[in-house]
């Protein structure tokens, strides 16, 4: 039986890229899987038009801008060209890859009927769990001193519009007397965030972006793991994040997003709140109450190592694409 093959272009440029955990999704279904970073050679589109004639794959997946999209019209002469876009936010050049796409993918249920303005395929495909990159070998003393919290959060607090939202709130679980630890990319250094940097929210940062093993240790160690979506208004918008860290076995307290019922059901496999009120009297409840919180936790890991892997999002790619194009 001939095995089927993919060109998957995107950035392989750090190991914790989302493209790697496309790659084994893939590879777990049988896929042969081309992997292409245009960044890393000159004449990108004339070297995978040379590796579809080679290849002959069964389509190309993009992911978000490695190549132009007025390159997709040219690639689409050889095979097709699924784009799977892992964003709640629109930029001013998405328009042109939706329209340039044979199938568009969206992680943004909320965002379909804008896009049908450009492209009729256009379908819901959720983000997921890609849990070998996550297995913890061990746990150590060490690793409890470091990793250990009543809350963790793991994301950018930079100086961004959305990002300013989890700073107030993060400030307001610290003066509750709360012991938070957050991991991610450094507050940027400008005299405008001197005073963060040297507050309580900038001691309390863990010291350095974290992924794989790491990742899966503040999600296991912590008693709460917080999040705050971008666009909770958009439907179905959650961010891999939120697969990432209950595959991992966090318990999930995380700003309600519109639809997210749907994928994990809320007080029974994470928890959300709607305003910093809420939230507040979500983690004083949830801290002194272990087993109901152990509980969730165990419940949502579960549902995520069965419904929400990239080994099963991957299928259900599959299933969409085959409905709309022939491969």
């Amino acid at each position: 039986m001939t095995q089927h093959k993919i060109i998957l272009i995107t950035d392989f440029s750090k190991p914790w890229n989302n493209g790697w955990y496309y790659k084994s999704g893939f590879e777990k279904n049988g896929f042969k899987v081309i992997p292409f970073d245009p960044k890393s050679v000159k004449d990108g589109t004339d070297k995978i038009a040379g590796l579809i004639k080679e290849q002959n794959p069964a389509f190309i997946l993009h992911t978000k801008f490695e190549l132009p999209s007025s390159d997709f019209e040219y690639l689409r002469r050889f095979t097709k060209v699924i784009q799977w876009y892992p964003d709640p936010v629109i930029p001013e050049n998405l328009p042109g890859y939706v329209k340039a796409s044979d199938v568009f993918l969206t992680m943004s249920e909320g965002l379909i009927e804008e896009f049908y303005h450009f492209n009729k395929n256009v379908c819901y495909l959720s983000q997921a769990f890609e849990p070998s990159y996550f297995d913890i070998k061990e746990i150590s003393g060490k690793d409890r001193k470091i990793f250990s919290a009543d809350v963790a959060f793991v994301g950018n607090l930079g100086s961004q519009a959305q990002y300013l939202m989890r700073r107030q709130a993060l400030e307001h679980i610290i003066n509750a007397g709360f012991q938070l630890k957050w991991w991610g990319p450094r507050i940027p250094r400008k005299i405008s965030t001197i005073p963060l940097i040297f507050g309580k929210l900038g001691k309390a940062y863990g010291g350095k972006f974290i992924w794989g093993e790491e990742y899966a240790r503040v999600a296991q160690l912590s008693k709460i793991f917080i999040a705050f979506d971008s666009m909770p208004h958009i439907r179905k918008s959650m961010s891999a994040r939120m697969y990432t860290a209950v595959g991992c076995g966090a318990f999930y307290l995380c700003r309600h997003v519109d639809g997210i019922e749907d994928v994990l059901m809320p007080d029974r496999e994470i928890v959300t709140f709607r305003d910093e009120d809420e939230m507040m009297d979500k983690i004083k409840f949830y801290l002194i109450n272990d087993l109901l919180r152990e509980k969730i936790a165990a419940a949502g890991r579960e549902r995520v190592l069965r419904d929400h892997t990239y080994e099963v999002r991957v299928r259900q790619m599959l299933e969409i694409i085959k409905n709309i194009v022939k491969f």
